[in-house]
């Protein structure tokens, strides 16, 4: 299961500590992995490309209490489930 995660930060450099402690957490919660684009334009914008071992697993995650109060203390978020992935050639 893949997830895009729009994210309007307050602040990129606290938000990003954050992230980082929470790794092990979302690895328990099924997480696979994530990328992060940060926006050139907007530094504090950035988009996360989530790899998740199933749609319960991230729900679960994000429903927990302590997660959803740190998402709202660093900012806005928008998440995207993606139902397809696929990869053009060169």
């Amino acid at each position: 299961m893949n997830i895009i995660v729009k994210r309007k930060l307050k602040d990129y450099e606290s938000w990003k500590e954050l992230v980082s402690e929470m790794d092990g957490l979302r690895q328990e919660y099924g997480s696979q992995g994530v990328t992060v684009y940060r926006n050139a334009g907007d530094l504090n914008e950035v988009y996360l490309v989530f790899e998740w071992s199933d749609d319960r697993s991230y729900h679960e995650y994000f429903n927990r209490p302590d997660v959803q109060q740190a998402l709202t203390n660093s900012g806005t978020t928008q998440i995207i489930e993606v139902s397809e992935v696929f990869h053009l050639p060169y």
